[in-house]
């Protein structure tokens, strides 16, 4: 109820707490909605700065051309087929602009891929026919502009350019790999393409040929290595056939249980010589039963001349080593240290957990190396030693090559040094 009190209008106290309570209450929800629209302010503009952040449009760009080029290599890695030209080009439609794209081989087109929305749908069905003007055009290893569907290749005839297709010119970039063609990147545009067009094209086709350069030099970095692998195993001395089978010979009569586990472990042996190589690597473990045999058999024609100590622990029994890597350092120690010594001596094998490496060391305690030869010669010939350092280091890097050290009259180390992992080496 309203009062007039000196000529001035009162509320009653009740209606006067209610009113003021309801401002206050207005009062708070005003700034609760102001703040929250001040936190939204700051979170869109927040976001919007990191958007921006991530980079310029010359970042970004650079970005994606990265990931199309690790996308490329990944897929043509193993070489350049239909399956793999059907993988890879809709990532080149995406960075060619153009309106469809090809790759042809040497014999005819592998796959064709249009571009979304571009025009190049209905070229497809006239993939056949151009497919002379590609390889001509392949054939001659420069980048060449031909003319599709042009309207004077209709002019007197009875013939119209196929309504259908949209696609009136081609770009043909041809992959060059051992400075030969063997492919062609092909792009397609409904309009004569400027320089901007025929230059993207020229770096795509270049970016596609540098992949299958570097599939081609694995096909020969295989090559090499299964080539001093069947070298290694060229490589058994026939003298030592000779000798094991003399050896065995002895034993049929004075220990006949003997000479049999002999020629078993001979046979065994013999058969992982000279088979074909199943692989370029293997475990530790299956390595050093190789060494065994070969030792057994040693041993059994040099008697107490050859003594042999092992010490290998556990952890590094999966450890993966190239194939014959070991066998041919064990067999020099005893050719040429503990052999030619009157008394003999003893080969020590020992293979050590070191973090993320494997240890491996043969030693000897026989003649050494004479006055006149070094450890490095022998690595940097044709022989054994040098084939197994070409082949560690061709394997895990320049860092993990063979170790020697030798003094005459006071035997010989080897030292081989392995990583436990190591991207595309696992024992088969």
């Amino acid at each position: 109820m309203l009062e007039l009190h000196r000529g001035r209008l009162w509320l009653p106290d009740a209606v006067d707490s209610r009113i003021i309570s309801r401002m206050r209450w207005e009062a708070v929800v005003s700034a609760e909605a102001g703040l929250t629209g001040l936190a939204a302010l700051f979170v869109y503009l927040l976001l919007r700065r990191q958007r921006r952040g991530f980079g310029t449009l010359e970042q970004r760009a650079t970005l994606r051309t990265l990931a199309f080029a690790t996308t490329a290599l990944s897929i043509l890695r193993r070489g350049l087929s239909a399956s793999s030209a059907s993988k890879v080009l809709p990532s080149v439609a995406e960075q060619a602009g153009a309106a469809a794209v090809a790759l042809y081989d040497e014999h005819g087109v592998l796959d064709y891929h249009p571009a979304r929305s571009a025009g190049g749908d209905g070229h497809r069905q006239h993939l056949e026919s151009e497919a002379r003007i590609v390889l001509q055009a392949l054939a001659g290893g420069r980048l060449k502009l031909v003319q599709l569907h042009h309207r004077r290749r209709y002019a007197g005839t009875m013939r119209v350019p196929p309504p259908e297709c949209e696609v009136r010119s081609g770009v043909v970039a041809p992959l060059i790999v051992g400075e030969r063609p063997v492919a062609a990147l092909v792009t397609y545009h409904t309009q004569t393409p400027g320089p901007a067009a025929l230059r993207i094209a020229s770096d795509l086709a270049e970016l596609l040929a540098a992949q299958l350069r570097l599939q081609e030099a694995d096909q020969q970095r295989v090559a090499l290595e299964r080539s001093e692998l069947r070298a290694l195993r060229a490589q058994i001395s026939p003298h030592f056939i000779y000798n094991a089978l003399n050896a065995i010979a002895a034993f049929i009569r004075t220990d006949p249980d003997r000479a049999r586990e002999l020629l078993l472990e001979f046979a065994d042996f013999t058969r992982r010589a000279f088979r074909g190589p199943q692989g370029e690597f293997a475990t530790l473990a299956d390595e050093l039963i190789y060494v065994r045999q070969y030792l057994q058999l040693e041993q059994a024609r040099l008697g107490e001349r050859l003594r042999v100590k092992l010490n290998v622990e556990p952890e590094v029994l999966n450890a993966t080593v190239p194939t014959l890597v070991i066998q041919p350092l064990v067999e020099n120690a005893v050719v040429h240290g503990i052999e030619v010594e009157r008394e003999g001596g003893t080969i020590t094998i020992r293979a050590e957990d070191e973090d993320d490496e494997c240890l491996i060391v043969v030693q000897d305690d026989g003649a050494g190396f004479g006055a006149t030869e070094k450890a490095e010669t022998a690595l940097a010939g044709t022989g054994a030693l040098a084939n197994i350092d070409r082949r560690l280091r061709h394997a895990f890097g320049t860092a993990f090559g063979l170790s020697i050290q030798s003094r005459p009259g006071a035997g010989t180390t080897v030292r081989v040094r392995v990583p436990k992992y190591r991207p595309g080496v696992r024992a088969s």
